[in-house]
């Protein structure tokens, strides 16, 4: 008998496999397989990291700083007392950054310090003799009642008239409220 080459006994072993490969009966997917990957994704037992530690650890890349300084922080009073007038010097500055204003924020402040007061280029003067601590109080109490939207505690706010009265309108959660005077 002759010897076999390399071919030809390779031969007999693809046909023996593709003879098996015919052989075997094709049965049809069962129900209990998942049809899809995601469904085969969801029905695996859950993470080693669970919601909690994923947002710990999200957390701990944040840098320090950004929870240490709100979005929005009061302004305060730069002024100072001028013979019988008190003068704040950045006026025009805490109207800028309350966004209101500037005869509102003044009519406020007035009526509270139960005095005149007129804006004066980017300062407001009022007769009288106020200190600085007792202004700041003032602008705090103002912020919050004509500033600050009371369900969210934002500062993305306007004052709007309607009909006769104003209202706050939050244009972070859009609640309106309603407020006292006008």
């Amino acid at each position: 008998m002759p010897a076999k080459t390399k071919a030809e006994t390779a031969e007999p072993a693809a046909s023996k496999a593709k003879r098996e490969t015919k052989a075997a009966p094709k049965t049809p997917a069962s129900k209990e397989e998942p049809k899809t990957q995601a469904a085969a994704v969801a029905s695996q037992p859950p993470k080693a990291l669970d919601y909690e530690q994923l947002l710990r650890r999200a957390r701990e890349r944040i840098p320090p700083e950004v929870f240490d300084h709100p979005r929005f922080q009061i302004p305060t009073v730069d002024g100072f007392m001028e013979g019988p007038h008190t003068v704040i010097r950045n006026f025009t500055d805490i109207v800028e950054v309350l966004r209101r204003d500037s005869t509102h924020l003044l009519r406020f402040l007035s009526h509270e310090l139960a005095t005149a007061g007129e804006e004066r280029g980017r300062q407001a003067v009022f007769n009288g003799r106020f200190s600085i601590p007792a202004l700041n109080e003032l602008l705090k109490r103002y912020t919050h009642e004509f500033v600050l939207c009371p369900v969210c505690n934002r500062p993305d706010t306007e004052i709007k008239r309607v009909g006769r009265l104003l209202q706050l309108v939050c244009t972070a959660c859009g609640a309106r409220t309603p407020l006292k005077g006008g």
